[in-house]
């Protein structure tokens, strides 16, 4: 069984290599959030209050938080502008 302990140890480095991407995947998206907020967060204000947006209350509060902002951004990675 020497080589199923080989090929579980590779397996558990692999796991470790992708929790620690994920982990850094998180953090960059998540200084992009805080970032569309300050800065892209008064615009969509703007727009919402100019009527852009009158039948999407999602638009209205896509950036108004970070967490908002974060599942924004894994949305549009993630299937592009085909959301619902």
């Amino acid at each position: 069984f020497k080589e199923l302990r080989r090929l579980i140890q590779m397996m558990g480095s692999c796991f470790k290599t992708l929790f620690w991407s994920l982990c850094l995947l998180l953090l960059f998206m998540t200084i992009w959030a805080v970032i569309a907020v300050e800065l892209i967060n008064p615009k969509v204000q703007e727009l919402a209050a100019a009527g852009c947006w009158e039948g999407c209350d999602r638009c209205r509060r896509s950036f108004s938080s970070t967490f908002d902002a974060n599942l924004t951004f894994f949305q549009t990675v993630v299937a592009g502008d085909s959301w619902g």
